[in-house]
Formats: structure tokens, C-alpha cells, sequence
């Protein structure tokens, strides 16, 4: 009997009958509110990039600091503070640091955890070096929103940086 492949085809169609699965529209929406965040988190990336790469140029681009424009995002971020309390000329005043340093802590969270989802309730958690339930679609969204106004601070910093002082 064990041999017989209908006895197991049987027990697997009466098995998965009336099992109530998940919406795999909440992985489908979560999926693209991470691509979001991802993209915003990547502009911001970039403009810090920029950013230190205009300030060296303002300051002539001295070959000591050419090295400010590699490394991680917070190597970055740590040579931009550099140069905004070397310089103060540069007036980077507008740069909200504390921000920067949370939504770099919160795209990694989110970049590098696990999405693990129940397949039959749909509740889901990321799971890294700790498990976290508080990263709903909704939260990831506002999070992006985040990323874009930090964004466009930098953005702000870098076209109107030759700006005289009007205040």
C-alpha cells in the first residue's frame, strides 16, 4: 500500500481543501513599498555623494579630502560633517545629521530582513538580528516620504549653495 502513488494523491487533495491562505496581495504590496523606499533611500545616497563632491570643489578640491566621496553611507555622512564644521563657509546649516543617521539605520533594517509571512493569517515580520513587526507597508511609505525631503534638502544645498546669505 505504501507504494501506491493515488493513496497519496488523494490524502494531498483532501489535505489542502478549504485552507484558508493569505492575500498575496499584502507580499505584493509590501514588495513594492520596499522597492520605494529603496529607490528613495538610493537618491538620497547619491546626492550626499554629490553634495561632498561640490563642496570639494568649492574648496578647490584639495587632494587630502578626495577620499570623501567613497566608502559607506555613513562614512559619507561622516565626512560631510567634516567638512560642514571645517568649513562653516559651506553652510550646510539645513543638513539635519540625526535624520540622516535614522533613516540609514531604518533602510538597513528593512533592506536586510527577512520578510517572513504567515501563509494562512498574512500577519508578516522582518526578521534580522531581531524580529520586527512594526514595518508595515504603511510605515515603509512614510519612511520613503522621508528619504525624498532629505533628498531634496541636499538638492536645495547643492543648487543654492553660490547663493548669497539673504537672511
Amino acid at each position: 500500500m505504501a507504494d501506491d502513488p493515488t493513496q497519496f494523491q488523494e490524502f494531498a487533495a483532501d489535505d489542502n481543501d478549504d485552507v484558508p491562505w493569505a492575500d498575496p496581495a499584502i507580499r505584493v504590496g509590501y514588495e513594492a513599498a520596499l522597492g520605494r523606499l529603496i529607490l528613495g533611500f538610493n537618491e538620497l545616497d547619491y546626492y550626499l555623494t554629490q553634495l561632498i563632491d561640490h563642496c570639494l570643489d568649492l574648496r578647490e578640491r584639495p587632494l587630502e579630502l578626495e577620499h570623501m566621496t567613497k566608502g559607506s553611507f555613513t562614512a559619507r555622512l561622516n565626512h560631510l560633517r567634516t567638512l560642514n564644521n571645517r568649513f562653516p563657509e559651506l553652510k550646510l546649516r539645513d543638513l539635519q545629521f540625526e535624520e540622516l543617521v535614522a533613516l540609514n539605520e531604518l533602510r538597513n533594517v528593512v533592506a536586510h530582513g527577512h520578510f517572513d509571512q504567515n501563509p494562512f493569517q498574512g500577519d508578516y515580520a522582518l526578521i534580522g538580528k531581531t524580529r520586527r513587526d512594526d514595518f508595515p507597508a504603511k510605515r515603509l511609505d512614510e519612511i520613503t516620504a522621508r528619504l525624498e525631503e532629505a533628498a531634496n534638502v541636499i538638492k536645495v544645498q547643492i543648487w543654492f549653495s553660490d547663493l548669497e546669505d539673504l537672511s
